[in-house]
């Protein structure tokens, strides 16, 4: 995120060691670790909070998405028309055939 390799974190203790002293170091050094932690918490936190909120919009999303999807019937209406109508053109070329075959006759 930062990309702070060693040498920086080194100088940034020297830093701090010279600007605080060595007295008072390992107590600033316990409260930023405390900072960081309940940053960090409050982050997590925040995170999950999101990750449950995307979560349940899709929860309500796969529950719509039946309602949005056609009606079985109307699929079965829809494929049950283009059969007859095959049946029927074959009626048809049948019935103008015997008419061709009487003419004929």
């Amino acid at each position: 995120m930062f990309d702070i390799g060693f040498w920086e974190l080194l100088l940034i203790a020297v830093v701090a060691l010279i600007v605080v002293g060595p007295e008072k170091l390992p107590k600033v050094v316990r409260v930023c670790g405390l900072w960081l932690g309940r940053a960090n918490a409050s982050l997590q936190a925040i995170k999950n909070d999101i990750a449950q909120e995307l979560r349940a919009e899709e929860i309500k999303q796969a529950f719509k998405k039946p309602d949005d999807l056609p009606d079985l019937n109307e699929i079965i209406d829809l494929d049950e028309p283009s059969k007859p109508k095959a049946t029927t053109e074959k009626a048809d070329n049948e019935s103008l055939e015997k008419k061709q075959a009487e003419d004929g006759k």
